[in-house]
């Protein structure tokens, strides 16, 4: 995703070309006393991060429910303190290696399928347990080899996208002073590492005890290889190349936005219906690949190579709206979610408010430029 998005949305390895498109975090006008947030996450931009993920991935999509902080505190304290050292390490490192490695956004989603191994598989088991519940059906239709493949093939990309790829993303836009800088000293950096995998550690004891399921040495060793090649493949793979049509975005902010709000739902829906309609895992977990790989590349079709903040912006909060919905929805009891649900709305009101520019799609070009 990297080439689409280079020119003037997200360049930790180099420098903006249109810099006077990309203002700091402001509070709209009129803001009251939101200016006094926005002014103090300016000031500790490891915090609006961290605020991001796991923000998006656990708390508006449900998966650890606000509502605890009420019902159950000493849940979400542990859960609070579990994502952080998960999600938050993780995003951490991987914007690091982002920014000294001096690579772009297919790096990113490299990076983020690793962390989407070591998370889902290593510290919480989900890809190997066939009773782990959040796989469902997917941990007997498709278990092959030790690994749920059919709920490897959307949980690992969504955690790419959502938990690392879209963060990432989102602090470029809502504090540009930070675009290409460390935001970790070398001190830092091994202290997040540490924590990182000592939580892995303690999550991995938790299944181990708790469920009383063990993956298995060839299994283990099987995704610590794969984590390695992604991560090796991450630092090596070029920082080069454009697959845009254009340099200017071909499609409005509207039309972007919809494909946001299609994409986690088509995966789903192709899962489901393929697993309904078929008796082939393998045909399920090949289409569910190539539904997003079609996702990706007509973004980067279509996206442009500058001037696409407006798109960037509506498609990521297009991307992220069925992600609230089922939140919403698994809370509909108790919807303490829409504190959060208002929180990033507003968060991308004052995003689209400040880069918000001309939204003419430009006339594609010829070729792949």
């Amino acid at each position: 995703m990297r080439p689409a998005l280079s020119a003037d949305v997200a360049t930790p390895g180099g420098v903006a070309a249109e810099q006077s498109e990309m203002v700091p975090m402001q509070a709209p006008a009129g803001a009251g006393p939101l200016k006094g947030v926005f002014a103090f996450l300016r000031r500790h931009p490891i915090l609006c991060l961290l605020l991001l993920t796991p923000g998006i991935p656990e708390y508006l999509s449900g998966s650890s429910p606000i509502a605890a902080i009420v019902l159950n505190p000493g849940q979400f304290v542990f859960q609070l303190v579990a994502n952080l050292g998960l999600y938050g390490t993780g995003v951490l490192l991987i914007r690091e290696a982002m920014v000294r490695w001096r690579k772009g956004w297919t790096s990113v989603l490299l990076l983020g399928g690793a962390y989407g191994i070591l998370e889902e598989g290593v510290a919480l088991s989900t890809l190997f347990y066939s009773k782990a519940a959040p796989v469902g059906d997917y941990g007997y239709f498709g278990h092959w080899l030790g690994v749920n493949w059919i709920w490897a093939a959307s949980i690992v990309p969504f955690h790419a996208v959502f938990s690392i790829s879209i963060p990432i993303l989102l602090l470029s836009l809502a504090l540009p002073s930070t675009r290409g800088k460390s935001l970790l000293s070398r001190r830092g950096l091994r202290s997040v590492f540490m924590i990182l995998v000592i939580d892995v550690s303690i999550l991995f004891l938790v299944v181990y005890y708790g469920e009383h399921f063990w993956m298995g040495f060839p299994v283990l060793l099987g995704s610590l290889v794969t984590i390695s090649v992604l991560v090796y493949s991450a630092h090596r793979i070029p920082y080069s190349g454009r697959l845009a049509r254009s340099d200017r975005p071909t499609r409005r902010p509207r039309t972007m936005a919809l494909l946001g709000i299609a994409f986690f739902p088509a995966v789903l829906v192709t899962e489901s219906f393929g697993k309904a309609l078929s008796n082939s895992p393998l045909l399920v977990f090949c289409l569910a690949l190539l539904l997003q790989g079609l996702f990706l590349f007509y973004l980067l079709r279509v996206v442009g190579s500058s001037g696409n903040a407006p798109q960037i912006i509506a498609f990521t909060f297009g991307l992220i709206i069925p992600i609230a919905a089922i939140g919403l929805i698994s809370s509909i009891t108790f919807p303490l979610a829409l504190v959060g649900d208002a929180a990033f709305a507003l968060f991308f009101r004052m995003l689209w408010r400040r880069y918000r520019v001309s939204t003419t799609p430009a006339v594609p070009t010829e070729g792949l430029g």
